[in-house]
């Protein structure tokens, strides 16, 4: 039976005693192996390039933001997954974070479990937002969920796009689904985004879920 190969993970935070921590909590299973770790988002890209991680956790407000290093580090490496880790639950933070283009935003009183699984779905093309986070977001979006379910505002072939967007596909499996090129995929997604008023595809994949509450898997 052929061995499967670790998630390769690099966390970058400021504060040594959570960083050890985390790692510990992830290096529990052999499923991960945490490559690579940093105190600051400068050397956040550096550890990237050198290390070619499937996944970074990156404290998203440090000394230097890491936030701010997001867009910087998926322009020069965009297949990597980037985690925030947060304490807080500042609106603003998780908002511009997500229109960098991070895959999730997950709060530092996560447990051990909760962050191997989160990854772990994380790995395999889903995004992640802490429930309470959550719980912010889909306030804002309530308006726009309205809108989806307005048949005059999408198109059918929108309306399939953002249900399998909300399902967890990239660009590519979405245009292998429904046979059409990617950047066919690209254009709906940019109509869907303009009608539903949204910045990212967390957003409206929110409004998705919410409004095709039957949405569970790839099948």
């Amino acid at each position: 039976m052929m061995a499967v190969e670790p998630i390769r993970v690099v966390v970058v935070d400021d504060h040594p005693m959570f960083r050890a921590g985390l790692i510990q909590a992830l290096c529990v299973e052999g499923e991960f192996a945490v490559i690579g770790e940093g105190g600051s988002a400068a050397e956040a890209l550096g550890l990237v390039r050198s290390l070619r991680p499937s996944v970074l956790l990156l404290d998203a407000r440090m000394t230097d933001s890491g936030i701010d290093r997001v867009s910087e580090i998926l322009a020069a490496h965009p297949e990597v997954r980037i985690v925030m880790v947060r304490a807080s639950q500042d609106q603003e933070d998780v908002a511009r974070a997500l229109d960098a283009g991070v895959c999730g935003y997950v709060l530092k009183g996560t447990t051990g479990p909760e962050m191997r699984q989160i990854i772990r779905s994380i790995v395999a093309g889903e995004n992640y937002i802490a429930p309470d986070l959550m719980k912010g977001l889909w306030g804002a979006l309530k308006t726009k969920s309205r809108q989806a379910e307005d048949d005059t505002k999408l198109s059918r072939r929108e309306v399939q796009v953002l249900q399998l967007l909300a399902l967890g596909m990239n660009n590519r499996e979405i245009g292998l689904r429904l046979n059409v090129t990617e950047k066919t995929v690209k254009f709906h997604l940019s109509n869907v985004f303009a009608k539903l008023h949204v910045r990212n595809r967390v957003e409206a994949s929110i409004i998705a879920r919410r409004t095709w509450p039957d949405l569970t898997s790839k099948g």
